[in-house]
């Protein structure tokens, strides 16, 4: 979509009743619960979903007990300039950002092969991820905002979770499950903006890359 001369890139997956999930996490279902067609004055739905569902943003609350929850993340951390780097390996290190110059630079997201999937593809076991050396580069260099697009920015079968409380015990914001298929790597603005859910360790997010 091009407006007011600049090209805006929608990089949120889609909302779908049955969509995948991480592993035990609520199930997804959207609903309409009154139609016009069926005699209601109003078309009206629901939607039941876990807080980290679709694209998704993680709170500090969600791996740091006492940590600040969603509604109280700093929101001048969800917009601004970010850099979108492709990443070919599925173990992303820190050498990948070394010929990227961040001073300046807000956010990063790393584009992989899982923007390939669609909502309903079944959850993978391995996946792309990044390393501990790659979370302790981006806390180095100021980055406030890291997204990915699986489930989880943290390498599968560490059940330790280091990457998500090195970002999270910093504040820095995670986003995780993002869909740039269709974004070039390179420089953009951004904005991510999570529901206002009181208490809660995570949200739903829309997020909107813009050239």
């Amino acid at each position: 979509m091009v407006f007011e001369g600049r090209q805006i890139l929608d990089v949120t997956r889609k909302i779908i009743s049955g969509m995948t999930v991480w592993p035990g996490d609520p199930g997804v279902v959207a609903e309409r619960t009154a139609s016009i067609s069926k005699g209601s004055v109003a078309n009206v739905s629901r939607i039941s979903l876990g807080v980290h569902s679709g694209t998704h943003m993680d709170a500090p609350l969600h791996f740091i007990d006492g940590g600040k929850d969603i509604d109280s993340v700093d929101l001048t951390r969800l917009f601004g300039r970010v850099i979108v780097v492709e990443a070919k390996s599925d173990q992303i290190g820190e050498e990948l950002l070394r010929p990227y110059h961040l001073a300046g630079v807000k956010a990063v997201f790393f584009k992989t092969r899982a923007s390939l999937r669609d909502e309903n593809t079944p959850f993978w076991e391995e996946y792309p991820a990044i390393t501990m050396g790659c979370a302790e580069y981006l806390v180095q260099n100021g980055i406030l905002t890291v997204g990915t697009d699986y489930f989880s920015i943290e390498l599968s079968g560490d059940d330790s979770f280091p990457v998500h409380k090195k970002l999270l015990s910093h504040e820095v914001v995670i986003i995780e499950n993002l869909d740039l298929r269709y974004a070039e790597p390179g420089v953009y603005e951004f904005i991510c903006l999570p529901l206002r859910i009181a208490g809660s360790d995570g949200s739903p997010v829309r997020v909107l890359l813009i050239k």
